[in-house]
C-alpha cells in the first residue's frame, strides 16, 4: 500500500554561470520533482535576433539529480525537460510570458518582461501500466545515504541567438510527489528500478549518411529523446532517417518526418517542436517489452543527417531503466 504526499521543498536563485545545490528529502519514494521557474529579463534591439526554443528556461543548462554522491539519476537542461513533458503528458509546455511580442519579435527591445515556466522530473515511468516499478526509493532502505538536485545556470545571452539580455531576478521553486510505502500482504515492498536520463551530444561536421552514436548495454531502454539544432536554433532539416542497431540487427529504421508525424497520433499532440523525435521502445507501456540489452554486445544510433549553418548539434538523451539488483552498493 502506498500513501501520495506532495511538498513544497525549496527554492534556489539565480546566479550567471554558476551551479546551485538543493538537498531533497529522504523520508519516502519520490515520483515526481515539479519545477516553477519564474524570472523577469530585459532586451536590447539587435537586428536579426531569434529566440532560442522555449526563450526563458535556456537560463537553466543543467538539471542533475545525484544519489550517494556519485550515481547521476538525471542530467537533462530545463527546455528538454519541458519538450518531454510534451510528449508524457499531451500537453503544451507549461509556459507564460508576460510580453507578447518577446516571442513575435525577438529583435526588439524589451523591458521587464516576466516568465512562468513549469516542468516535471519523473522517476516515476511515464506512459506505463505500473509507474510505481520506477519509483526512486530515497530511505536507508533504498541504500540512499545522500540525494543532491544539482543546477547550473545559464545567462541571459543563452535565451537568444544574438543581443544582450539582463536578467534582473530568477527563481527556481523546488516541489516533490512521493509515496510513502506502507507494508502489507496484498503490497510487499520491493526495491524499485531507476529511471535514468542523461544527454549524449553529437557535433556535425559534414553531410552523412552514417553519422553514428555508440550507446551503452548492460540495461534496458524505454526509448531516445533526439533533438537537433544548427547554430542554437532546433532544426527539422538535420535528420533523414534513424537507424537503431545491435551489430547487425535493425532494432528500427525510420524517416525522421515520418517518425514525428507519428508522434501526432500516437502521443496525442498538437503540433511537434521543431527538431525533436521521439523514439519509443515500448508502445504499450508494459516494461517488460521495453528493449533488453543484457545480452547485447553493442547498441548504436545511425544517422543520415544533412550538416547545415556553421554549428550543426544532435542530441540523444536515452530514457534507460536500471533493475535494483544492478545498483551500486
Amino acid at each position: 500500500m502506498k500513501k501520495l504526499i506532495e511538498r513544497e521543498i525549496g527554492s534556489l536563485t539565480f546566479a550567471a554561470n554558476q551551479t546551485a545545490t538543493l538537498q531533497l528529502p529522504r523520508d519516502f519514494s519520490l515520483a515526481k520533482l515539479h519545477f516553477r521557474l519564474i524570472a523577469q529579463m530585459d532586451r536590447t534591439a539587435v537586428g536579426g535576433s531569434v529566440n532560442r526554443d522555449l526563450s526563458g528556461a535556456q537560463l537553466i543548462r543543467r538539471i542533475e539529480i545525484r544519489r550517494n554522491g556519485r550515481d547521476v539519476l538525471k542530467s537533462i537542461d530545463f527546455e528538454t525537460l519541458m519538450r518531454l513533458n510534451e510528449k508524457d503528458y499531451s500537453a503544451p509546455a507549461a509556459r507564460t510570458v508576460s510580453t507578447t511580442t518577446w516571442d513575435s519579435a525577438p529583435a526588439g527591445a524589451e523591458a521587464n518582461t516576466t516568465f512562468d515556466l513549469g516542468a516535471i522530473l519523473d522517476f516515476a515511468m511515464q506512459r506505463s501500466i505500473r509507474p510505481n516499478d520506477t519509483l526512486l526509493d530515497c530511505t536507508a532502505r533504498g541504500r540512499v545515504s545522500t540525494l543532491d538536485l544539482i543546477i547550473t545556470w545559464g545567462t541571459g545571452a543563452d535565451c537568444v541567438s544574438t543581443g544582450v539580455i539582463t536578467v534582473d531576478s530568477c527563481t527556481l521553486f523546488v516541489a516533490t510527489t512521493e509515496y510513502i510505502d506502507i507494508d502489507s500482504k496484498e503490497d510487499p515492498y520491493t526495491p524499485y528500478a531507476d529511471n535514468k536520463i542523461y544527454g549524449v551530444r553529437k557535433i556535425i561536421t559534414a553531410t552523412n549518411p552514417k553519422e553514428l552514436i555508440e550507446l551503452g548495454v548492460g540495461n534496458f531502454y524505454r526509448g531516445f529523446l533526439i533533438k537537433t539544432h544548427v547554430d542554437g536554433v532546433q532544426s527539422n532539416a538535420v535528420i533523414n532517417t534513424i537507424t537503431l542497431r545491435s551489430g547487425t540487427d535493425v532494432i528500427k529504421y525510420r524517416v525522421g518526418a515520418a517518425l514525428r508525424n507519428d508522434m501526432k497520433s500516437e502521443l496525442a499532440l498538437t503540433t511537434v517542436a521543431t527538431g525533436y523525435y521521439w523514439l519509443e521502445l515500448c508502445k504499450d507501456g508494459h516494461l517488460a517489452k521495453m528493449l533488453d540489452t543484457t545480452n547485447m554486445s553493442s547498441l548504436t544510433l545511425e544517422l543520415d543527417v544533412t550538416f547545415s549553418g556553421t554549428v550543426c548539434v544532435t542530441e540523444v538523451f536515452p530514457v534507460e531503466i536500471v533493475p535494483a539488483a544492478r545498483r551500486a552498493a
